[in-house]
């Protein structure tokens, strides 16, 4: 019995270094070698400290800045009333409008022909989760979705969570353009 263990523990590690020895020979006919591990690796070591370009650029950026005059006027924030307001259903478990209400929505914003100088308010109603607890999570990805939608007309997007509404209820606001104030010079 005793033999028999000490047989098996030396078959074992000759067996081991039978396999060591041919995976270097294996590396050595391959041009291999193994890593070493070091703490820093070459890249780092090689590195040397400059200063970043970065912070350079945004000099040159800033120094060189012209006022752009633009196509619309930026918007500002909105306390009338909207010129179109949208209301916007999803079923219960659904953060996005599926095909068919999606293509209706886009080409209603088409036909509102709004721009960049618009501004849109998006109010997210109450979203039940499972054990009918409200979650607010499913609410503003309902929102960011329909922002994401309105994105490409107008870049002014202002989101609201209402818990009050009704559960999977979004209604979208526009607003006309704002007219810059002009001053008398009386």
């Amino acid at each position: 019995m005793f033999k028999v263990l000490i047989n098996s523990v030396i078959l074992f590690v000759l067996l081991l270094v039978n396999m060591a020895l041919f995976t270097w020979c294996i590396n050595q006919l391959l041009g291999q070698t193994p890593t070493k591990k070091t703490l820093i690796s070459n890249v780092q070591a090689k590195a040397t400290p400059h200063a970043p370009t970065g912070i350079i650029q945004r000099r040159e950026i800033i120094a060189h800045r012209s006022k752009r005059s633009l196509k619309y006027p930026a918007p500002k924030l909105h306390q009338g009333k909207p010129f179109q307001r949208l209301e916007l259903k999803f079923r219960s478990i659904h953060i996005r409008l599926n095909k068919t209400e999606r293509f209706k929505f886009e080409r209603r914003l088409r036909r509102l022909d709004i721009n960049s100088s618009h501004f849109v308010q998006i109010f997210s109603g109450a979203a039940l989760s499972e054990n009918n607890t409200p979650s607010p999570h499913i609410a503003k990805l309902r929102a960011q979705n329909v922002a994401r939608i309105i994105y490409p007309y107008t870049q002014t997007i202002k989101i609201y969570y209402r818990p009050t509404m009704a559960e999977g209820k979004v209604i979208v606001e526009f607003f006309e353009p704002s007219a810059p104030k002009i001053e008398n010079e009386n």
